[in-house]
């Protein structure tokens, strides 16, 4: 593999990398807040999809709107659905992990089928906004809508950082998840901060699905793996962590993008997972560490 290839891998490896850290920002991010390990991200990350990629085919009622207007729609849209789930996922959180995980799980199955139900299981293919014609410099090849998915998703995780660790709600967020009962006691709203994490998150996961929607296929399995590799990545970076989650996206879809320039690309789902073994063998909390909260 020659040094032009390599650095256009890499690219597209940041580029699905970016699609991981925004999934598993959602995980790192319900778990901080409400010690749940929700397992429907996948299915939320689908939904959000086809929220807002409906509106841009032209599916509902053949009305087509601005690319912008329908990634603002879906991301609104899977924002709503998050506090919805909120309520949902309250008495989970209280229950030992086994429940939580089928009941997480329960859950993503019924929005899949659910999907299946309403859009059909065939799926369809969406037209990229940007020009098709690869952008080539100094013999790189880059599709305009990776670099479109790799500079939404940087300036995603970049507001998230900078509304977490600067604004009002996000140091209220960032309090709830550190200790409910003092946070409550201090008159913080910990069911409200709950449900706007699941919000930030769901919208994330929106934001991912519609970003990435001309690469992939848009179906109703979508999001199975798609969830699980974001999850790993959760994991690989420090599960809780909300720079790990970001820092195990990208470090995960590069070792997928690289691994498969070098063996087949039958092999390289599992040489990804391979490496975060190993790595964990070494860094039990993942790369950058591990946050963990009591439950409510």
């Amino acid at each position: 593999m020659n040094s032009g290839i390599f650095i256009q891998t890499i690219i597209g490896g940041l580029g699905i990398g970016s699609l991981y850290a925004l999934i598993a920002l959602g995980y790192s991010m319900v778990y901080r807040s409400m010690g749940l390990v929700n397992f429907a991200q996948g299915s939320i990350y689908m939904v959000g999809t086809y929220f807002g990629i409906i509106w841009y085919a032209g599916i509902v009622v053949g009305l087509r709107v601005p690319y912008p207007v329908a990634l603002l729609i879906g991301i609104l849209l899977n924002a709503m659905l998050g506090v919805v789930l909120e309520r949902i996922f309250r008495p989970l959180a209280k229950l030992d992990l086994m429940f939580m995980l089928l009941g997480t799980i329960g859950l993503g199955f019924v929005l899949n089928n659910l999907f299946v139900i309403i859009f059909g299981a065939e799926g369809f293919a969406v037209k990229s906004p940007l020009p098709d014609t690869p952008i080539i410099v100094l013999g790189i090849r880059v599709l305009p809508q990776m670099l479109l998915l790799i500079g939404g998703a940087a300036a995603l995780m970049t507001a998230l950082q900078i509304f977490l660790k600067r604004g009002k709600l996000g140091v209220a967020m960032r309090a709830s998840a550190m200790d409910h009962d003092i946070a409550s006691a201090m008159g913080i709203p910990v069911n409200r901060m709950n449900a706007l994490t699941l919000a930030i998150g769901s919208a994330l996961a929106a934001a991912a699905g519609i970003l990435a929607a001309p690469i992939v296929y848009v179906n109703p399995a979508m999001g199975s793996a798609i969830g699980l590799k974001g999850f790993a990545a959760a994991i690989l970076g420090g599960f809780g962590s909300i720079p790990g989650a970001i820092v195990g996206g990208l470090l995960f879809g590069v070792l997928e993008a690289v691994s498969s320039g070098y063996i087949s690309s039958s092999y390289t789902r599992g040489i990804a997972f391979i490496i975060m073994v190993l790595v964990l063998m070494i860094k039990p909390t993942g790369i950058v560490g591990e946050t963990t909260v009591e439950k409510v």
